[in-house]
């Protein structure tokens, strides 16, 4: 199969997969009522100034107040440069801690009612508020654009020195004094002219942004990301992307319009799907959302892999199950084959589900220290093909690789699942949003079959009631569409995960 972009829309819920070789390497949703912040820009206001964690709580007018530490901290005055170095090089900017000319003391530069810019680094995840940054970062199409950081960084898989060269070279020449950028991969092979168009657009953008900041009070959204699918657009489609498939009208015009304004060169095909079968269906993809969703991953080979997920860290184990061999194979072939192929399947899932954080994976024990060898290096091959940094230690002899995977949202886990109100917060279920969508989702596949004037909907109340309130318009839609009527009907013997569709 082509590498593909597959986008399914709806007025309440956008989902992207990216789809390489056969096999989803990116898997993002977003819904309207519940945003993604990465990327956004604030108005911030100092609620508290923590001397003992050297960072502060910023009011950022959400739930929960954002994270800003010392080391992310920079003083915005008459001037917009901070540092004057060439370091690590990268697609996209990640400055680590202490990168400043010198330390800060937190209590020195921030005060409680202090009004700052800032920029949201990282979702909030489960109680932990947003991770923020005074270090902001606006990306475009070809480059990235650091105003506070005077640096210019070219992705390292452009690997030729000529085009590194002629990449630098443009940028020097356009960037203003005391700003940074770095040349995102696509840019490799581009006209000059449309990387300093890129360039022009995310100057004036900033100034836009310190023009609002002047004027407005705290806390104040000065900057939002675009929705998912420009994001998805602007950041995944690559030289070797084939087609993006859309299913829903509006969002193929405004990819369109992106693709027409900023790719004009885009040699893939943009096509609307239309047909009655829902796109992730029809490309496999909804199976390997539920399968992501369980604890046990069986691999091709009868073994499988026991994913557990726990505050501090995710624990993978991989277990030989049914696999046995075959014919004359020793134990140590059979181990080895099993292995090998869960470190392909492990990166397949840290990567479907969006797992960060600490990650231990237990492989079966390996006597011979040459397979241990060979699986570790089919993990580092995996791993290479992951946008997301991560860094993974040698097996140790008791099988075990300790990694890490950086985190900037939540996992596919913590965003379709919610607590468990069945085993006191114990374990999850889907929450009533997921089984809401679902009910959309099957309904739209019985529907053009059924010969029925009404379809009949029986489901948890708590999913009914969502359906009722939240997402009235689109049942509406749905009878319009069908020319059905959809009846909706509480049935509480049912867990809420559990519905029953009938014509």
């Amino acid at each position: 199969m082509s590498n593909v972009l597959v986008v399914n829309s709806t007025s309440a819920e956008t989902r992207v997969a990216l789809v390489e070789d056969g096999i989803i390497s990116e898997l993002h949703i977003e819904r309207k009522r519940d945003r993604g912040i990465v990327g956004n820009i604030y108005k911030g206001k100092i609620l508290r100034v923590l001397p003992g964690m050297q960072a502060a709580f910023v009011d950022i007018r959400h739930e929960r107040a954002g994270f800003l530490h010392a080391s992310d901290v920079y003083d915005f005055g008459d001037d917009i440069a901070m540092l004057d170095e060439d370091g690590d090089e990268g697609d996209r900017p990640s400055l680590p801690r202490g990168r400043g000319k010198q330390k800060i003391n937190i209590q020195d530069t921030l005060n409680s009612g202090q009004e700052i810019l800032v920029q949201v680094a990282k979702e909030p995840i489960g109680t932990k508020g947003a991770r923020l940054t005074s270090h902001i970062s606006l990306p475009g199409r070809y480059v990235v654009f650091m105003p506070t950081v005077s640096h210019i960084g070219i992705s390292k898989r452009i690997d030729t020195e000529k085009e590194r060269k002629r990449l630098r070279k443009i940028v020097e020449d356009a960037r203003p004094p005391g700003t940074g950028f770095i040349v995102r991969t696509v840019s490799e092979g581009v006209q000059e002219r449309k990387i300093r168009q890129d360039m022009e657009m995310l100057i004036k953008l900033w100034s836009e942004v310190l023009e609002k900041h002047g004027r407005v009070k705290a806390p104040y959204l000065l900057y939002e990301e675009p929705d998912l699918v420009v994001r998805a657009i602007r950041d995944l489609v690559s030289t070797d992307l084939e087609s993006i498939i859309l299913d829903d009208k509006r969002a193929y015009d405004e990819v369109k319009r992106f693709i027409d304004t900023y790719m004009p060169g885009f040699e893939g095909d943009v096509r609307l799907y239309e047909f009655d079968e829902p796109i992730f269906d029809a490309y496999g993809i909804e199976p390997e959302i539920k399968r992501s969703l369980g604890r046990k991953v069986d691999l091709p080979s009868g073994g499988h892999l026991v994913i557990d997920r726990s505050e501090a860290l995710t624990a993978i184990d991989v277990n030989t199950g049914k696999f046995v061999g075959r014919g004359n194979t020793s134990l140590e072939e059979t181990i080895l084959q099993t292995n090998v192929e869960a470190a392909d399947e492990v990166v397949y899932q840290l990567r479907l589900r969006n797992i960060g954080g600490l990650i231990i994976i237990d492989f079966i024990d390996m006597e011979d220290a040459r397979h241990r060898e060979k699986v570790y290096r089919r993990l580092e091959g995996a791993l290479k093909k992951d946008r997301v940094t991560s860094n993974a230690l040698a097996i140790s002899e008791f099988g075990l690789v300790e990694m890490t995977r950086k985190r900037t949202r939540e996992s596919l886990e913590q965003f379709l699942c919610e607590p468990c109100p069945y085993c006191d917060a114990q374990g999850v279920v889907k929450s009533r949003e997921t089984v809401a969508y679902e009910i959309i989702r099957e309904i739209k596949r019985k529907a053009p079959i059924s010969g029925a004037k009404e379809i009949g909907v029986q489901a948890n109340e708590k999913v009914i009631d969502f359906l009722r309130h939240y997402e009235k318009k689109m049942i509406k839609s749905l009878e319009s569409s069908y020319e059905k009527k959809i009846a909706l009907r509480t049935n509480r013997d049912l867990h809420v995960e559990e519905f029953s569709i009938s014509s």
